[in-house]
């Protein structure tokens, strides 16, 4: 097995600092290999508990998160060179032995793992157009009125767990047309009770979800309802809700991001779906220097235009673009699994320790699981079963 050097950057906030102590812990635990954290210790709220630190003074008119990044896309500049290394963000948490085993997957210049969502829907998260603020505020709003229907028809809590679970069997039936159109004929010839599994069933008399007791878990949307409280509009033929300019409230995708990045590096490109990377996890060494470099400009060039956000990903996917990287491998989920909590597919298998993002149709012996946001959510299984890893 490779051996490598694992590097965490951070500086700045408590919140930050602690979350670095917290995946370090679980590092150490598992891992046998190296691990050095990059810093600026003058911005930092407390010190760092950890024998392999370098301290790096950052420029003094960044803020602190630009100041991470400096230290993140310049890692380069600021390690012993000749080394094999893998960068991790402070909430990368490491819940396997196998974590090491991510330095035999190098392939140069340089490996990142996967993002979970393509350039056109990261586009908003990168740059200051609007558009993500405009569907989120008209989700707000849908969102609003279900509650309001939903909470004060359903108040058991085991009967709203249940609804959750509805809802998840929706989003899978979703990604299968064949699934989908089989369910449709099964609803169009059954009256007045729809099976729609073994534990769910719909009354299309009452228009309301059952379980196996007879207990209504979820009221079918009144669409009449909704549209004159709301405003928004409601497509019969596509099924799917629009705001009042016509825009999907649900599709939150736009080309600003591969716009801008044309306008300012003249890097085309072409695949606007393009499956991007993710910068939470990367392994790199002295063939990653050019890249680096090139990466590291242009995020320090973006941090003087107001269009864009204080983030690393935008020009990370121009970078791989100007290299003719776009084919190049990724590293497996299980490197990089990313814990997104609003996605219901995230589950956990305790007795196999596996992870899906998909309700199980793919699965993952995860080693290092990245927890972006929801951090110590105690109420959410992914994260009870990261603190059995403990």
């Amino acid at each position: 097995m490779n051996k490598g050097t694992f590097v965490f950057v951070v500086c700045g906030s408590k919140e930050h600092i602690d979350t670095l102590h917290f995946s370090l812990s679980y590092l150490k635990k598992y891992s046998k290999n190296n691990i050095l954290v990059l810093t600026d210790s003058n911005r930092n709220e407390l010190p760092i508990e950890h024998d392999s630190i370098i301290d790096v003074k950052t420029p003094e008119n960044y803020n602190h998160h630009q100041a991470s990044i400096y230290l993140k896309t310049g890692i380069h500049k600021f390690l012993p060179s000749g080394n094999l290394y893998c960068y991790l963000d402070t909430d990368i948490i490491a819940v396997s032995s196998n974590c090491d085993a991510i330095f035999n997957e190098f392939i140069a210049p340089i490996r990142f793992a996967p993002d979970h969502c393509q350039v056109r829907k990261f586009s908003s998260y990168a740059i200051n157009c609007g558009c993500l603020k405009t569907r989120e505020r008209d989700r707000e709003i849908f969102n609003e009125f279900v509650a309001e229907v939903q909470g004060t028809s359903i108040k058991d809590e085991a009967l709203k767990s249940k609804s959750k679970a509805l809802q998840l069997e929706f989003d899978l039936l979703k990604k299968s047309w064949f699934k989908k159109a089989i369910t449709a004929v099964r609803y169009f010839t059954s009256y007045p009770i729809f099976k729609f599994n073994k534990e769910f069933h719909f009354n299309k008399k009452s228009r309301t979800w059952h379980d196996t007791s007879g207990a209504i878990v979820m009221y079918e949307m009144d669409i009449e309802k909704m549209q004159k409280a709301t405003g928004l509009k409601y497509n019969k033929w596509n099924q799917k809700w629009y705001n009042k300019i016509g825009e999907d409230i649900w599709f939150d995708e736009c080309n600003h991001l591969t716009e801008y990045i044309n306008q300012e590096f003249k890097i085309e490109i072409k695949d606007k779906n393009w499956q991007h990377w993710n910068g939470g996890v990367f392994l790199f060494n002295n063939e990653s220097h050019n890249f680096l470099n090139s990466w590291f400009e242009k995020t320090m060039h973006i941090f003087t235009l107001p269009n864009w956000k204080t983030r690393d990903q935008g020009t990370l996917i121009a970078t791989a673009w100007e290299f003719g990287l776009e084919n190049h491998p990724t590293l497996s989920k299980q490197f990089n699994f990313i814990a997104d909590f609003n996605n219901n597919g995230v589950q956990v298998n305790q007795d196999t320790n596996q992870l899906t993002d998909d309700g199980f149709v793919t699965t993952y012996n995860a080693s290092l699981v990245h927890v972006y946001h929801h951090w110590m959510d105690k109420s959410w299984p992914i994260w009870q079963w990261i603190e059995s890893k403990a």
